[in-house]
């Protein structure tokens, strides 16, 4: 391989479909940096697809405890413990008792859809206000104040905008048609999907295989 070719940026795109209160997507989006950090000559492209964990969740959210009893009964702790173990091997100290109530998470979605390409430091900020620091995603006056503390203002419109609302409709509908039933779910370069959070060296035979 001569140097020319070793410097050569190789454009990917990446589309996540993913909630921000799913504690495996953040899982995923830790290891799939991991994997592309592995292919430093890849210059992805991420595109945020909305998926809504919760579909007729409340606008005001509900009391996590009442969640949790509702979803998994008396095995919501295995489940968790599985969840924080795996997060830890990816840099993530879950903090799931500093959460107090489980969200509805469309504003949040409409942020990281009207964010277009630049969701990195976004979806971040999102998943440690919830998972580390038990803020409420559900709340607009947070996710203005995450969006004041990222330098992000410009896109508070997008909590209320008729435009984002319909491409949240069609990323929710895209989804139903892929019979998407957990996230994350990667699509890379538009050929090959990748349901779950797989481990880094799992993901890179289809960053490669985008990009060949």
């Amino acid at each position: 391989m001569t140097s020319q070719a070793k410097h050569e940026q190789t454009k990917l795109t990446i589309e996540i479909f993913a909630d921000v209160i799913c504690p495996w997507c953040y899982i995923g989006k830790r290891r799939l940096d991991a994997a592309l950090a592995a292919r430093p000559h890849v210059r992805p492209q991420i595109i945020w697809r909305a998926f809504l964990l919760n579909p007729t969740m409340p606008k005001e959210g509900m009391r996590r405890s009442a969640y949790l009893a509702a979803k998994f009964g008396h095995s919501a702790a295995a489940v968790y413990g599985r969840v924080a173990a795996a997060g830890m091997d990816s840099g993530i100290n879950f903090n799931f008792d500093a959460i107090e109530r489980t969200p509805n998470s469309r504003a949040a979605q409409r942020l990281l859809l009207a964010a277009g390409t630049d969701t990195a430091s976004l979806s971040e900020a999102l998943y440690r206000a919830y998972f580390i620091d038990g803020r409420d995603l559900g709340d607009e006056q947070i996710l203005a104040d995450i969006l004041t503390a990222l330098d992000r203002t410009d896109l508070a419109a997008a909590m209320s905008s008729e435009t984002i609302n319909r491409q949240m409709d069609n990323d929710i509908a895209t989804a139903n048609q892929l019979k998407l039933d957990g996230v994350p779910y990667f699509i890379f370069g538009g050929k090959f999907a990748v349901a779950g959070a797989h481990l880094p060296e799992h993901l890179i035979p289809a960053i490669d295989a985008a990009t060949a």
